[in-house]
């Protein structure tokens, strides 16, 4: 007898000759029909149960609501290991930065006063194969969309600007593509912004920034050779790189970002690396358009009372030596004379 009880609560069929096991008989009594919407979810959720409750060192468990709630704690605990895994996963972030750069252009750009943003899903290497299989800039798939279906004819939208989800560095190549998109701007009378990255200054991570002494010194190195040379070329007028990273989103957790559909919260134990990061070019970008929405001129993008400061990022606050502490919101804060040696080097803190 117990045998049979076993094997229909595993979802056999009785030894009685009915057409539903045990299992069905268990979810009728919820009210559910099999063509109910949630029939099935609850039914291998009553299977997970009980198999749970026929593993060796359970004969003696009383199905009770604090076991039920140790379960529940149990698959909270690994579906959190899991999510942390894939949040904190290098590729996936790049993902997420992605999109998240993106909405808080859109979230800080007011569309009432004619203002229009168009996305193109091309990687920086699509930028490098394209310009590399076109024997001149102008034969170029960028020059195309950017010149000559919009600003080289009549009747055409020209673009106004153009943002990059890219990081660039001092080498060869990257400043090859740069060079090249600083013509394409030139001539579109669109100026490109993108982002500089850690390896601009040879570094890992922006951690390292503040501990560089004298850049000038730094940048008159060999490895910027390229870099000088395409900073004193005219099309390097529409170049802007913008630095550094800035917080995207607070971690999950109760007191910041709820998960309701399990109780969750994100481990950013890691630090920096835990959290998510965005490009700058797009914090750059956001007061572009809002100074054009409130003048028509998009002059207005420098200093904290000239239009140039950056509002409304989040701040993750948490306890450290016995007291509430605020993380602030970019990956590390620039001084104001480390903000003047990169101005002169022609970056955008």
């Amino acid at each position: 007898m117990a045998e049979n009880q076993q094997e229909a609560a595993l979802g056999m069929p009785t030894q009685e000759g009915e057409s539903l096991s045990l299992l069905d008989e268990i979810v009728r009594e919820t009210k559910l029909s099999p063509g109910d919407e949630g029939y099935e979810v609850t039914k291998l959720g009553l299977q997970t149960f009980i198999d749970a409750l026929l593993q060796p060192g359970r004969e003696g468990d009383k199905v009770s609501q604090g076991l039920v709630d140790e379960m529940i704690a149990d698959l909270d605990r690994k579906l959190s290991k899991q999510m942390n895994l894939i949040l904190h996963n290098k590729e996936f972030q790049q993902l997420e930065t992605a999109w998240r750069s993106l909405k808080y252009l859109i979230d800080h750009t007011d569309f009432r006063e004619n203002v229009k943003i168009e996305v193109l899903n091309v990687s920086k290497q699509d930028l490098i194969d394209d310009f590399e299989d076109s024997p001149e800039v102008v034969k170029s798939g960028l020059y195309k969309l950017a010149y000559t279906a919009e600003y080289g004819q009549f009747g055409g939208q020209p673009y106004g600007m153009m943002v990059g989800n890219f990081d660039f560095g001092p080498g060869n190549q990257d400043v090859a593509v740069l060079r090249n998109i600083a013509a394409i701007a030139t001539m579109s009378h669109a100026p490109f912004s993108a982002a500089a990255g850690p390896s601009f200054f040879g570094l890992d991570d922006f951690s390292g920034l503040p501990n560089l002494k004298d850049l000038k010194s730094i940048f008159e190195g060999p490895q910027y050779t390229k870099w000088r040379s395409l900073r004193q070329s005219e099309d390097s007028r529409n170049l802007a790189l913008a630095l550094p990273r800035f917080l995207l989103r607070l971690p999950y957790g109760p007191d910041n970002i709820p998960v309701k559909s399990f109780h969750y919260t994100e481990d950013v134990a890691d630090g920096d690396a835990s959290f998510l990061w965005g490009n700058a070019a797009f914090a750059f970008t956001a007061r572009v358009t809002d100074s054009f929405a409130r003048y028509r001129w998009c002059a207005n993008i420098i200093g904290p009372q000239g239009g140039g400061a950056v509002e409304d990022l989040p701040l993750y606050q948490f306890e450290a030596m016995g007291e509430l502490q605020n993380k602030i919101p970019t990956q590390i804060e620039i001084s104001d004379r480390k903000e003047f040696e990169l101005a002169e080097e022609a970056l955008w803190p």
